[in-house]
């Protein structure tokens, strides 16, 4: 379940995706972002993202925050935190510097854990992940 900090901020959604909608294409949010339908596309850009129970994602996601408990296929970029619920399944690579795993949630993939500067946009953090990938391999 979402802690505290992060039912906070995922108090106010502005855009949403309702269960029983289909969208194709790529979303750039600048505030917070619900799915609950089926997106087939990225989410480039947002402040929060929700993957609802019913929600199926084929798509990267990046994000500051990102709570999953749907069905996400795709790689999921977040500078703040991943919250995977115990009902998400996830196929794709986690990159954070906060990862939570609740008991139940399936996850097939390789997960970074890299550290958080300040200065960083989510694209410096993409590029810096695959820095990092790269001196493991």
């Amino acid at each position: 379940m979402m802690n505290k900090k992060n039912k906070k901020i995922f108090d106010t959604i502005e855009t949403l995706i309702g269960n029983g909608t289909t969208f194709k294409g790529d979303i750039i949010a600048s505030k917070s972002l619900r799915v609950d339908g089926v997106l087939v596309g990225n989410i480039k850009e947002a402040a929060n993202v929700i993957i609802g129970e019913t929600a199926q994602v084929k798509g990267n996601i990046n994000a500051n925050y990102v709570v999953i408990d749907g069905t996400v296929e795709g790689n999921i970029t977040a500078s703040d935190s991943i919250e995977l619920l115990n009902k998400s399944k996830v196929i794709g690579d986690l990159t954070t510097t906060i990862l939570s795993i609740n008991e139940g949630a399936k996850f097939k993939g390789k997960s970074l854990m890299i550290e958080k500067e300040e200065e960083n946009s989510g694209e410096n953090i993409k590029e810096d992940a695959k820095e990092n990938n790269e001196e493991f391999i």
